[in-house]
């Protein structure tokens, strides 16, 4: 399906070699001659350059996700037309390899990812997809192998995730479309990671998609496999549809409790009841900060601007982890740093991230050229100014507290009864519950026959809400039969499975 070969020039790109090829188009090595630059150069397949519907997917996503400067986002710094008709896009060119690839690598060696590196990179994904989703974008296809994972000094561990291939993105809004529209019931996306009104079809699809698809990948990473495992993608839909997801917990009795509240509360099948990519990005950073006791996380937020072609970064505060001081940061918690902080924010909102843009398919192997790093930001107490004699600071109003408190309890299946640390029932799900603010915790279960309890932690001095899948009892184990002669067991043999592939439009 390959077009183009070593050593063919389109414009100013000289073709190096194929790095991966899909149902709709190849991504090349290519060389621009002018700057002797390496560049990532991906072109459409012939059949579709004929395509209306198709080329304006191509060129439309380049214009839209070029506005977005974010370091986790791949450039794209030339599109067009070659005089034989091939419509291309050029991009960074990344060095790498994609979290899926890792993952089969550490389960080929029997491991899993560690808590915090999954934490870390999981973050940094919410992150710029809260930036993208405010900008009216949703990737719909968040798997492990559209997230590169690069070499940047300033980042956790000395890794950046690249997020890949918006093939198939969503644009909500109406002068990003450009005359494309997708039917309300075509299906879009790779199963193991679609989230149910995904598997319903276009129509429903909105930024709570990647919310469900990143709790996959969450799960995934830290359990060793998805949350649905099936040989088919009609029985995967069925049970992204109609199935509620095990528990992280009974998979990885060691993961804390509050990780596997959040992942659940990510794969919840209502999407109403799902947090927010922003809310899951600062839910992630507080278990950071537990995990870390490190200083304040940098959260990229895209705020309104008067340059509609322009995208502006800006710094907010969530509970300090080690990852904000692994982007250049001051850390600490004292009352020092924290007049620090507080000056630093100030002159830190009007500070770009400087970052990068991609639209791509899968790729075989990639390189990130040094300039395209975002170098690391330093703001020095000096900078901040010496406050004048005349200037009073004054400490906010603490608020007041509220007079009643709500709990939210909610379940996979319904009707589930809820039971407090005396035996004393509180009702059944969905459940609401309000109370005078106290301190301490409450510890409930929540019970259904046939299914295992599953118990919640709930703060008497603040609104909790909690919605949790619950297990079904394991069905008794029969003998395996002995094998027939003549043949061999393969209860010992092990198969590497194929990569998920995507259905819909295909890159």
């Amino acid at each position: 399906m390959s077009a183009l070969s070593e050593g063919q020039r389109l414009g100013a790109y000289r073709i190096v070699r194929l790095l991966g090829e899909g149902g709709m188009g190849a991504v090349y090595e290519a060389r621009q001659e002018p700057l002797d630059r390496r560049v990532a150069l991906k072109t459409l397949h012939a059949e579709y350059a004929k395509n209306q519907d198709a080329v304006a997917r191509f060129f439309n996503e380049a214009k839209v996700l070029s506005r977005l400067e974010h370091p986790s986002i791949v450039q794209v710094s030339d599109f067009g037309n070659a005089s034989d008709g091939t419509a291309y896009l050029v991009m960074e060119y990344l060095r790498g390899h994609s979290l899926g690839r890792r993952l089969n690598d550490l389960a080929d060696r029997g491991e899993r990812m560690s808590l915090l590196a999954t934490l870390q990179i999981c973050f940094q994904v919410a992150d710029v997809l809260s930036v993208a989703h405010s900008q009216g974008i949703v990737h719909r296809d968040i798997k492990p192998d559209n997230l590169m994972l690069v070499s940047d000094a300033v980042a956790p561990s000395g890794e950046r995730v690249k997020l890949l291939d918006f093939g198939i993105a969503k644009l909500t809004n109406g002068q990003d479309k450009g005359g494309v529209k997708t039917a309300t019931q075509q299906v879009m996306g790779t199963p193991v990671y679609m989230s149910p009104e995904q598997c319903s079809g276009a129509g429903a699809v909105d930024a709570k998609t990647d919310v469900y698809a990143l709790g996959c990948v969450l799960f995934e990473a830290l359990a060793g496999r998805p949350p649905f495992v099936a040989e088919g993608a009609g029985q995967l839909i069925g049970m992204h549809l109609f199935q509620a997801p095990p528990l992280l917990q009974s998979l990885v009795p060691k993961v804390p409790q509050a990780v596997s509240e959040l992942v659940q509360r990510m794969l919840t099948k209502d999407k109403a009841l799902r947090p927010s990519m922003t809310e899951a990005a600062d839910d992630i950073a507080k278990l950071l900060s537990k995990l870390t006791g490190g200083g304040p996380v940098l959260r990229s937020k895209s705020h309104a601007t008067t340059d509609p072609d322009a995208t502006k970064i800006q710094v907010s505060q969530p509970p300090s982890t080690t990852l904000g001081r692994s982007l250049g940061q001051i850390g600490g918690s004292s009352t020092k740093s924290k007049q620090i902080l507080a000056g630093a924010a100030i002159v830190l909102i009007g500070l770009g991230l400087t970052g990068a843009i991609r639209l791509g398919s899968r790729s075989k192997e990639g390189s990130t050229p040094a300039e395209a790093r975002p170098a690391a930001v330093d703001t020095p107490t000096a900078a901040l100014g010496t406050p004048k004699a005349d200037v009073v600071a004054t400490q906010p109003a603490e608020p007041a507290k509220p007079a009643t408190i709500q709990w939210k309890i909610d379940s996979v299946p319904s009707g589930s009864t809820v039971i407090d640390e005396a035996g004393q029932t509180l009702g059944a799900t969905p459940l609401l519950l309000s109370r005078k603010p106290e301190s301490g915790e409450l510890i409930v279960r929540v019970r259904k026959s046939g299914y295992q309890d599953a118990k919640l932690v709930l703060h008497r001095d603040q609104d909790e809400t909690k919605h949790v899948g619950l297990v079904r009892n394991a069905a008794p184990q029969r003998e395996p039969a002995p094998p027939r002669t003549g043949t061999s067991s393969s209860a010992n043999q092990t198969t590497k499975k194929p990569p998920p592939k995507r259905i819909g439009y295909e890159e």
